[in-house]
């Protein structure tokens, strides 16, 4: 069996570090990424297989792979679905990806790979504010959540995706696309959101000197993740941007209220508002 791995990042290397470790030799690990430094990094790391994109490389190994994983931004899997359609692929491919947001995902894999291409969409719940392949860990899903959410094609190409993740120890939940995309806004893309946010204001009024100074372990857990790639966030929120529109809007809604209490000095409105039931 034939696993082609597209882009070695921190997700997509760890989940070919993963499979190396836990699958030993059974199956035939390659990998595509855009990066020269990363190819080199990955080789060091027993990852022998792996080119650029655009060589003869990448199309041998679409054409001989029997499982692609696509580790990319969201707006750019689509153009990977068009290399892969335009190519003469095994009968049983199935492809998968990891993004974070799923209805745009499963509509390109609709309209591009058809119903002749198998696809099953995934999001394993495991990342870091850390990035690039330097950071890839073969456990990093161990004890995580992975999200299986649409799919094109026979539900055994489902299990055959799950079951990987199943042996990369993850725990497995199924939900629809638009449910998906819906929780994430409020659960991962708002969190970011307002951590860019925090980071950004306080360096404005305070700057960088203050904040190495004072700041505490509150401000340094809530903004740890601002240290996130700013080219994946940027593209994950565009491409989820209905449902974080709607979350800020919350937000503002909230931030307002609380505004509002603080002007009229009301320690019991500023009480209730803050309130809330502990997870």
């Amino acid at each position: 069996m034939k696993i082609l791995i597209y882009g070695l990042g921190h997700i997509g290397g760890s989940l070919a570090l993963g499979i190396k470790k836990y699958y030993k030799d059974l199956y035939e690990i390659s990998f595509i990424d855009k990066d020269k430094k990363t190819i080199k990094s990955a080789r060091r790391k027993m990852l022998r297989s792996g080119d650029l994109p655009g060589t003869p490389f990448e199309n041998d190994s679409i054409r001989s792979a029997d499982i692609i994983f696509i580790c990319i931004d969201p707006s750019k899997i689509k153009n990977v679905f068009k290399k892969i359609k335009k190519l003469k692929t095994k009968k049983d491919l199935i492809i998968t990806d990891v993004a974070s947001t799923k209805v745009n995902v499963l509509s390109d894999a609709k309209s591009i790979l058809g119903k002749e291409i198998a696809f099953v969409g995934g999001h394993p719940i495991a990342g870091t504010e850390n990035s690039g392949f330097d950071h890839a860990d073969p456990d990093l899903f161990k004890g995580k959540t992975f999200i299986q959410s649409g799919s094109i094609g026979f539900k055994k190409n489902i299990s055959v995706v799950l079951n990987i993740w199943k042996k990369l120890k993850t725990n497995i939940i199924q939900i629809k696309p638009n449910e998906h995309d819906k929780v994430f806004s409020y659960l991962s893309h708002l969190p970011h959101a307002l951590s860019f946010c925090l980071n950004k204001v306080a360096l404005k009024r305070l700057g960088f000197k203050r904040i190495k100074t004072f700041g505490g372990s509150s401000y340094m857990d809530y903004s740890r993740i601002s240290s996130s790639s700013e080219n994946l966030w940027s593209d994950i929120f565009l491409s989820n941007k209905d449902n974080l529109i709607f979350s800020i809007d919350d937000s503002v809604d909230f931030l307002n209220k609380l505004k509002s209490a603080l002007k009229k000095h009301s320690q019991s409105k500023v009480s209730n508002l803050i309130k809330s039931k502990r997870l």
